[in-house]
């Protein structure tokens, strides 16, 4: 099917619903921020033995995710500083001026 793209131009937005797989293997990895929780996704069955051709797939953590929930315990909230036993470790403050102050550690 042609597309008239002279009916594009003229529309501010344009929705498009396709159907997306992997290009290697099956594995989807998630963005890895731990305020988003498990990944859940549906892959076809490798033997076709499933009674609907998928099989339901749950990642629950990522490299990433453990690397930031790993930071979080380390950091002392209400010292706005690592935990006593760490403090010497390396990590750059940052001052974002009105916007009070962030460091790597709590960063993403």
């Amino acid at each position: 099917m042609p597309i008239d793209y002279a009916t594009l131009s003229k529309n501010p937005r344009l929705l498009l619903e396709v159907e997306l797989k992997p290009l290697q293997g099956n594995r989807f990895q998630p963005t890895g921020f731990a305020h988003l929780g498990a990944a859940r996704y549906t892959v076809p069955a490798r033997d076709g033995k499933d009674r609907n051709g998928s099989i339901e797939m749950l990642l629950v953590e990522s490299a990433q995710s453990v690397a930031n929930r790993l930071e979080l315990a380390c950091w002392d909230e209400s010292a706005n500083d690592l935990l006593p036993k760490l403090r010497g470790l390396p990590y750059v403050r940052i001052d974002c001026g009105g916007l009070g102050m962030t460091n790597s550690i709590k960063e993403f």
